[in-house]
């Protein structure tokens, strides 16, 4: 299995960028209207992710060829039977935070086979939040070989697609302002300072 191709991974996933857009910005507004200020970031994480992937999995059932596998207890969303994603949260870098088990590994290695996931091509559709945490920021999709970034791309603005240069975690990204999203496949500067050890998780 090779790593995840930029064309065929685009063409498929088209139709349904807006339904996973349309379920982080749903899931933002319920964690907002639920007003719970107490909440550690792991917390609000974890919320998101449940309700974005709820909302993500019904909206999905109105597209052709696209089969929603729950498997230890997460959601992996088959498209075409070729490609898989799910859905991530991702720093400023848009690195997702997971814990190692065999299965995170395998999901970020195109060389290691995915039981219960039979897709060529597997990818990460992530939501990245502001310095102040207080918005999203943006929502990308992402490739990863391994430790490395091998491509993405933002699902805000598909005018401006390009392949990224493959680098990997220890590499520190360059200085960005991160103000608004371009829609370029960029790396996205610093962290944010929502970026905090808190947090981290599988979401």
């Amino acid at each position: 299995m090779a790593t995840p191709d930029l064309e065929t991974v685009q063409s498929a996933l088209m139709p349904i960028g807006p339904v996973v857009t349309r379920a982080f910005r749903r899931a933002w507004q319920d964690w907002q209207a639920a007003g719970f200020t107490h909440w550690r970031p792991r917390g609000r994480a974890n919320f998101i992710w449940e309700q974005a992937a709820h909302y993500t999995a019904i909206d999905v059932e109105q597209l052709p060829g696209v089969t929603v596998i729950l498997k230890n207890e997460s959601y992996h969303f088959l498209v075409n039977d070729t490609i898989s994603f799910r859905l991530k949260k991702a720093d400023s870098s848009g690195f997702t935070q997971n814990y190692p088990t065999q299965e995170a590994l395998a999901f970020h290695d195109p060389q290691l086979p995915l039981t219960g996931i039979p897709a060529e091509h597997r990818v990460e559709v992530t939501y990245t939040l502001n310095k102040t945490a207080t918005d999203i920021y943006d929502i990308a999709v992402v490739a990863r070989a391994g430790e490395l970034i091998a491509w993405t791309y933002s699902l805000l603005d598909s005018d401006s697609v390009a392949s990224l240069p493959v680098r990997s975690k220890n590499t520190p990204p360059p200085i960005s302002d991160h103000s608004t999203p371009t829609g370029l496949v960029r790396p996205k500067g610093k962290k944010n300072t929502s970026d905090k050890a808190g947090d981290t998780g599988e979401q």
